[in-house]
């Protein structure tokens, strides 16, 4: 595909130090491509050009693409790899100079977790314990060093120091390395020897570097060593989807590139090839509230119409059934299924997706966090059955972990009666029982509510069940229909998982505060960048949903619904008239409604509250994340009433924190806020 004037400028400038912003849609493989064919155009070597990416769906991309435009090359000549790939190469070529044997031994999962096993150590926490190590070195962190970096209240973390210490003794022993081990062995060899070092950079005149926002403290090492030895560096990235802190990525990196890199150039690619105008409107006044990010004022190419719907329903299971139902409406107006996706920001949330879809034989995919029988409830349920009939039994163990929570699960289950034991329904809701409240006391509502809604999912497939080895084979059967998709499928996936992907319809569920942004998050600005993220992978229709509650408690919207608000959405609420059965879809008669009157999610039931309950006072003071609720309800034009929804304080008190806040003058503030209102409303 040609390069438009941004990403040719992005492509053939000849600066040696330079970054390229580039926004959802905008173009990022092209101009890399481009940028690598410029090079070799030019006249360079394409064997001293180096591009390193993430995935190696990215990297045979890239090589087909390069090789279609210059055919001399064949894909597999071009120097471009993973990061992980070209450290792999590196060790793998000279393993003495990062104290390796001459055949390095690659441990993965099976190999990692049997460390473990072996010794009778079994880990039931949310996060995985190969996750937590290897972010861990994925932070150049070993088990020393991480230990003391944790919080004096981080009792998982403290519980995975013992572990890590062991994976690590015994992986030193076998003289072994691990995925996460690969970039920081390499610049741990080329600090240590700088002829090394020069060996491996001095074979490159220029680096290239795709998905730059996503580099962690050890890749940004790598590419320092390339850019002191005067190899030219060239990187595309995206602040805006910085998604990546828990695996040590940090913004940081790409929003400090001048300061890092002085004399640098930086590009803007100012085209979306993806979304529709409305989209694109929708997503910039969402992200425009992050202070942490570079400005990009691109444009919509694609001119087309699109709907952009808000639908509040009454509870998850509602809200799923009517999404279900809109994705069989698309399919039966002839919209292929893997055109359309469902993102949420938990894998828990997309549980009743799948149960919704099912009936009605639509077939789908589960990308990303969705396994909902891998979780540590799930599994703590599982084990705590195979421990009623066999405490000695290593399935029990296994699954139910050696920590605290496993400890103190075990002491209350050994209190249950030997003979009730020997009944398998009794058995289950024993455990039930049990493993509902085998949560921190510190844990959130919210947290104790999801978890006990995930046990009480387990439960209801264990009553239909007479042993716990059934059980294990209708938890393996569905595990297995997840794994193996229909090649036409929907995809319910994670937000996350969905990154770099784009349908031409997303339903985005969940959008409830404390779900997206998510309650355990204290980084609302990387949780809005998740929102924005998922809404920049639809072309044509965008679909926001939320429910009245969620894992049992009452809920309320998410404030960035109220951030990205204009005019164009149409926005019913749970307490409408008909909520529960209006499909996520716009209708007929919505698309015919002036655009003031259809921006509004309240009801006419509501705005008609007594004065008595509209001026009900509260005696709380503000906290942080009412004020930020706040800030966003009146910055999308939310009216006073709006306000006194969203929060469930007074008008007198939203009215005073406002001029507090010094969004509204001292004198005559109702005034002030009308008159904006209006204003706002018009535009």
């Amino acid at each position: 595909m040609p390069l438009d004037p941004s990403q040719r400028s992005a492509a053939t400038c000849d600066a040696p130090i330079q970054l390229t912003l580039a926004g959802p849609g905008s173009g990022k493989t092209s101009t890399l491509t481009g940028r690598f064919i410029h090079l070799v155009r030019q006249g360079v070597d394409p064997r001293r050009i180096l591009a390193v990416t993430f995935t190696k769906k990215a990297v045979e991309e890239m090589r087909q693409r390069i090789s279609a435009a210059l055919p001399d090359l064949l894909p597999k000549q071009l120097e471009i790899f993973t990061f992980h790939g070209f450290a792999y190469r590196c060790l793998r070529r000279n393993p003495a100079a990062a104290g390796l044997p001459s055949r390095i031994q690659l441990w993965d999962a099976p190999e990692q977790r049997a460390v473990f096993s072996k010794r009778r150590m079994y880990w039931n926490e949310d996060e995985d314990i190969l996750d937590i190590i290897g972010s861990a070195k994925e932070r150049l962190l070993d088990a020393r060093t991480f230990e003391a970096s944790l919080n004096p209240g981080d009792e998982v973390g403290r519980s995975a120091v013992e572990f890590f210490r062991v994976y690590e003794e015994t992986l030193n022993r076998a003289g072994a390395i691990d995925f996460a081990d690969m970039v920081p062995r390499l610049v741990q060899a080329m600090d240590r020897d700088p002829n090394y070092g020069r060996s491996i950079v001095r074979a490159y005149d220029h680096l290239l570097v795709d998905e730059y926002q996503d580099v962690n403290p050890g890749q940004d090492l790598l590419i320092s060593h390339f850019v002191r030895a005067g190899v030219k560096l060239w990187a595309v990235g995206d602040d805006d989807q910085t998604l990546y802190a828990f695996r040590a990525s940090d913004v940081g990196y790409i929003l400090d590139f001048r300061e890092r890199y002085p004399g640098s150039h930086v590009h803007i690619l100012d085209r979306n090839y993806r979304s529709a105008p409305g989209i694109v409107r929708t997503a910039k006044k969402l992200i425009r509230k992050n202070e942490g990010r570079v400005d990009k004022d691109y444009s919509a190419v694609n001119q087309g119409s699109c709907d952009i719907v808000v639908r509040g329903y009454s509870t998850p299971a509602v809200e799923a059934r009517q999404v279900a139902a809109a994705i069989s409406r698309l399919i039966s107006d002839g919209l292929e299924p893997r055109q359309i996706a469902v993102l949420y920001r938990s894998g828990t949330i997309g549980i009743h997706f799948q149960a919704a879809l099912r009936p009605l034989d639509i077939p789908f995919e589960v990308r990303g966090a969705g396994d909902f029988w891998q979780s540590s409830s799930a599994k703590l349920f599982v084990g705590s059955l195979y421990y009623l009939r066999d405490p000695t039994s290593a399935a029990a163990l296994e699954k139910m972990g050696t920590g605290k929570r496993g400890d103190i699960t075990r002491e209350r289950l050994n209190l249950i009666d030997r003979r009730t034991r020997l009944d398998f329904q009794s058995s289950c809701a024993h455990v039930q029982r049990i493993v509902a409240e085998a949560l921190p006391i510190r844990a959130s509502g919210r947290e104790r509510a999801e978890w006990e809604s995930i046990v009480d999912g387990v439960a209801l497939l264990a009553t239909t069940c007479s042993s716990v080895e059934e059980l294990e084979t209708r938890i393996a059967e569905q595990t297995q229909a997840a794994k193996r998709p229909h090649a036409n499928s929907v995809v319910l996936s994670t937000v996350h998982s969905a990154k770099g992907l784009e349908w031409d319809a997303v339903f985005l569920a969940g959008l409830e505060d404390g779900v997206m942004p998510h309650g355990n998050s204290d980084d609302v600005e990387e949780e809005r960048r998740v929102a924005y993220v998922a809404i920049t992978r639809a072309k044509r229709r965008l679909a926001l949903t939320y429910a009245a509650e969620r894992f049992g408690t009452k809920s309320e919207p998410s404030p960035f619904l109220f951030e990205m608000k204009h005019g164009d959405i149409i926005w019913t609420g749970p307490s409408m008239s008909n909520a529960d059965n209006r499909l996520p879809l716009v209708s007929s008669e919505e698309r015919a409604q002036p655009v003031v009157k259809r921006s509004s999610p309240m009801s006419s039931r509501t705005a008609h509250r007594s004065s008595r309950e509209r001026t009900a006072p509260s005696s709380t003071p503000w906290t942080s994340r009412e004020d930020m609720r706040l800030q966003a309800a009146y910055a999308s034009s939310s009216s006073l009433e709006e306000m006194f929804l969203i929060l469930k304080r007074s008008p007198d008190e939203i009215v005073s924190r406002l001029v507090a806040l010094k969004f509204l003058p001292t004198r005559n503030p109702y005034d002030a806020l009308s008159a904006e209102y209006l204003r706002r409303s018009l535009r």
